[in-house]
């Protein structure tokens, strides 16, 4: 197995990324298929043929295999990231899960959503960073690449997370809620 995959690691790379891209779309939409709940604001405006022509990415391999394998390792994380949520967020409605966000951010604090949000990325970019580092050589050692993948992973969560924090809790404030009704807490109660 190793020698096959040593031999067509572009292949099989590529196919991997595929994997992980189709898995990154398929989350998303299952959390969210009106994308009111995504966090990057480039796939919220372009929308689902944006998120669909993503999938070009399984062919990085064929031109860089480092950069390949720093595109399939957010990939699969975020994909990781979502399905972890797609109960919760299917159990109560997309719709309801954004109220009970606007309502939780009406009575917290920006500053300690924007803490939580940095020191998970923070956690991420020291694991990334460790197999960066402890890497002897990129040209020869995998490592290194998939560190940077980590690392890549740590600044969409602190960047695109903040952003995103930052536009709820302001919208939340202002009570102008764009996509939802404004709920009462018997709307939120799982039946």
């Amino acid at each position: 197995m190793r020698e096959f995959i040593t031999s067509h690691f572009e292949h099989v790379l590529c196919v991997l990324i595929f994997v992980s891209r189709a898995g990154d779309i398929v989350s998303t939409f299952l959390v969210t298929p009106k994308l009111t709940l995504e966090a990057n604001p480039i796939a919220k405006k372009l929308g689902w043929p944006f998120g669909v022509l993503t999938i070009l990415a399984c062919l990085i391999p064929y031109y860089s295999t480092p950069m390949g394998i720093v595109v399939l390792v957010p990939s699969l994380l975020v994909s990781a990231s979502n399905t972890a949520k797609i109960w919760f967020v299917r159990s109560v409605g997309e719709t309801e899960y954004l109220n009970l966000l606007y309502r939780l951010a009406r009575t917290t604090k920006l500053t300690h959503a924007l803490a939580g949000v940095l020191m998970s990325a923070l956690f991420i970019a020291i694991a990334g960073a460790v197999l960066l580092f402890l890497s002897p050589d990129p040209q020869l050692h995998w490592g290194y690449w998939y560190g940077m993948g980590i690392l890549c992973y740590a600044f969409v969560i602190g960047f695109y997370g903040s952003i995103y924090f930052w536009r709820l809790f302001r919208t939340a404030r202002r009570g102008d809620f764009p996509h939802t009704k404004e709920a009462s807490p018997d709307d939120l109660v799982l039946k």
